[in-house]
């Protein structure tokens, strides 16, 4: 091994456990994923299996407005954070902001799991009571748009928003929108 090779290698090493390190005291929190440096004349191989113990890390946390036209029956794929899963209890949640129903149900449902094997996410009821500046505040509307929030299980990888209503959904007027927080951890590395 080249004096070059080993210290890209060292280099590397030491920054993902300093990136790692931050991100478990919670002073910092990082977006992104790994990332696997080649050098010309390198050997991958010891690289690939040295990668094998890396302690991978996701903290995100991501708004996704809803715009467009959704068919009944039709989903719209939110995330795939693959090869992470929630792994944090209690530190993975969903919330939406969608259309209901006059009784306060959803129009949509949230799946969530490892793809293709996805469960139905309980979102709870309607959320009303809100304040601001002290002054109540209805968070929904009933009839137009609600508001919900869920913790997400452990393990998953995918969540998807399915139209489970009779018709098709106009996400373009109402500010329809659904924000995810992740903690995860990597579920396996490609290295041998």
């Amino acid at each position: 091994m080249t004096n070059v090779t080993l210290s890209l290698s060292l280099g590397l090493t030491l920054a993902t456990i300093i990136i790692i390190s931050i991100a478990d005291f919670g002073t910092i929190k990082a977006y992104g994923q790994s990332m696997t440096a080649t050098t010309p004349g390198m050997n991958n191989t010891i690289m690939q299996q040295h990668a094998a113990h890396i302690l991978d890390n996701l903290i995100i946390s991501e708004h996704i407005p809803l715009t467009g036209q959704l068919t009944s029956g039709d989903y719209m794929l939110l995330m795939d954070f693959t090869p992470f899963a929630t792994s944090v209890e209690g530190h993975s949640h969903i919330a939406m902001k969608a259309p209901c129903n006059q009784d306060g149900s959803p129009k949509v449902t949230i799946v969530a799991g490892v793809s293709p094997n996805l469960s139905t996410l309980n979102m709870g009821n309607a959320i009303n009571n809100g304040t601001l500046n002290g002054k109540n505040l209805d968070l929904s509307n009933e009839g137009k748009s609600c508001l919900y929030r869920a913790e997400l299980p452990n393990g998953i990888t995918d969540i998807a928003l399915i139209n489970t209503s009779n018709g098709t959904l106009n996400f373009n007027e109402g500010g329809y929108s659904v924000t995810v927080s992740v903690h995860g951890t990597a579920i396996q590395h490609i290295a041998k």
